[in-house]
């Protein structure tokens, strides 16, 4: 495959969640309020779908979150470019916090007030699609524990099974995660007629 045009769109989005952090610490109240997803006020205030995925409850949550979209996401979009990776990124996104939402008010997993926070699910989302243009990506979980990348996602899908209707996930949004890896996975697909699986070249940037 061709060598790609350096995109910036991932230190853009690290910088996006950055300034949302500290504003997040600055007007708590007001942030949690009207940008955070909540359910139970998502028909009033639709923009929290993605105000959402720009904040986070603390600094461990924001500095993993991106830390995975800087590894996860850098290796994805040198597959399918910078604008097919924003797209993946903020699909995915939009669609783990429509499963959010969905799961809340059909079956309240969780209550329709508990506020959801994070770019988990547009995460997730990378994750899926390299789930399936390179299933056999080696991860190490929790940085110790190899293993390849499709056992990562069918295991994270079976305890999504068990976790999201027993609550086993406490405060994580397991709904989240779960709608941004299908997401992700259904996207993969679509990517795969176009980049088969296939070594591409590294361009040096000078």
């Amino acid at each position: 495959m061709y060598g790609r045009v350096k995109s910036r769109v991932i230190e853009y989005l690290i910088l996006a969640n950055a300034f949302m952090f500290i504003v997040r610490l600055a007007a708590e109240d007001w942030v949690m309020e009207y940008l955070a997803l909540t359910p139970a006020y998502v028909m009033k205030m639709p923009w929290m779908l993605i105000t959402n995925m720009f904040l986070h409850a603390d600094f461990e949550h924001i500095l993993f979150n991106m830390f995975a979209v800087l590894m996860f996401g850098t290796y994805l979009q040198r597959i399918i470019g910078g604008e097919e990776f924003t797209k993946t990124y903020f699909i995915g996104g939009l669609a783990a916090g429509l499963f959010y939402v969905f799961m809340s008010l059909a079956f309240h997993l969780p209550s329709p007030m508990i506020s959801a926070v994070g770019a988990s699910g547009a995460v997730y989302a990378i994750i899926g699609a390299l789930v399936v243009l390179r299933p056999n990506m080696r991860i190490y979980l929790y940085f110790l524990f190899p293993m390849p990348l499709y056992v990562f996602a069918g295991l994270y899908l079976l305890y999504g099974l068990v976790a999201i209707p027993t609550n086993l996930g406490g405060t994580t949004a397991v709904t989240a995660h779960v709608g941004g890896l299908i997401a992700g996975i259904i996207m993969g697909r679509m990517y795969r007629r176009k980049y088969q699986e296939q070594a591409y070249t590294y361009v040096r940037y000078y």
